[in-house]
């Protein structure tokens, strides 16, 4: 379960009392999500997917004690434990954090198993039974991703092999697995979170790299490229386009203004955004082209981007570890420039 649901409403990584904390729920989200949230970014997700998700978290809360009650008093199960707060240290001062469902141990069992329920509608639960052929190729699928890394990283805290219990609310239909190996390793759910870290300490935002099943539901839609809505005000000397061009790029920038503003609804839409922006920047002349231009009420200005790979010793250096510990959870550490470019634009006079 997803400890948000039990009244925490703080977010997939936070800081407490001088400690970095990352929710084990959340510990599956995309790097830049991770660092948005623990850096103090504004979730700013959309109407339609918080509905789903509000949806399901009340449905889950519904569900999942009888479900429990069920496995104990109609298949005999013992289970107890239940919303036990889990946590295991990444390195000095950060943490991940949980709470499990429960421990339980099924008859015919000698030793205890982790308990984990989920409910599912019959879309979602007809989505689990074909995303791979057992309960860990399930977890490991692109849809169903999150989860594994949270089981795996409670596998690893009480160092147990897992029950996973899956139930469809529609019908009532229960997916029952044993999962005895974490769908994640541990190095490299460590690996991810000290790179969040590292991230985090110079301020900065990595690359994105979510899946589109990680734009629908992420709490941070507006961050999945490198476009910024800037708050520059207007230099007297940039270019001013009043010719055909100038036309084209003032309708193009009202055009990726107002998708913008719809990033969070439909991935598609977000598709076509990043379609005009390019067309934007190639309108404007390219990365050989003016920096700022100025057409039909709007300043737009041609940003440059740059995605770099993790230096191991310098994140070793700000976070006070050893090189060797980044070496043993992070195979390629070279620095790589990638130059691209992206728009920036706003109304003049706009604040």
């Amino acid at each position: 379960m997803d400890e948000r649901l039990m009244g925490d409403d703080r977010s997939i990584a936070y800081e407490e009392n001088g400690i970095s904390i990352y929710r084990a729920s959340g510990i599956g989200s995309c790097l830049t999500a991770l660092v948005a949230a623990k850096t103090g970014y504004e979730p700013a997700r959309g109407q339609y997917q918080e509905k789903i998700l509000t949806n399901a978290a009340r449905e889950g809360n519904m569900h999942e004690p009888a479900i429990i009650e069920h496995l104990k008093a109609e298949r005999g199960w013992r289970v107890w434990g239940g919303q036990d707060e889990s946590e295991i240290r990444v390195i000095p001062k950060v943490f991940v954090r949980g709470h499990i469902d429960g421990i339980c141990r099924p008859p015919g069992l000698r030793n205890n198993r982790l308990l984990e329920v989920k409910t599912m509608s019959s879309d979602r639960f007809k989505k689990w039974m074909s995303a791979g052929t057992n309960v860990r190729s399930r977890l490991m699928s692109d849809e169903f991703k999150t989860y594994g890394w949270q089981i795996s990283t409670y596998m690893k805290i009480h160092g147990l092999p897992a029950m996973y219990v899956v139930k469809n609310r529609n019908t009532g239909e229960l997916d029952i697995s044993e999962l005895k190996l974490p769908p994640v390793d541990w190095k490299t759910i460590k690996a991810k979170v000290i790179q969040a870290e590292m991230y985090a300490k110079r301020d900065e935002l990595p690359p994105c790299a979510a899946s589109s099943g990680d734009q629908f539901f992420c709490e941070y839609p507006y961050l999945h490229d490198a476009d910024r809505v800037f708050e520059d005000e207007p230099t007297e000397d940039e270019p001013v386009f009043d010719t055909a061009t100038g036309a084209l790029i003032a309708g193009m920038a009202a055009h990726y203004v107002d998708l913008a503003k719809q990033v969070s609804l439909l991935k598609p839409t977000d598709d076509e955004r990043k379609l005009v922006g390019g067309k934007l920047i190639d309108a404007m002349g390219g990365p050989t082209g003016p920096e700022e231009v100025t057409a039909g009420g709007w300043l737009v200005k041609r940003r440059k981007g740059n995605r770099k790979t993790l230096d191991v010793v310098a994140a070793a250096e700000a976070l006070g570890v050893e090189p060797d510990v980044f070496a043993a959870v992070l195979k390629d550490h070279t620095t790589v420039d990638n130059l691209y470019y992206y728009p920036q634009v706003k109304r003049i006079g706009d604040k």
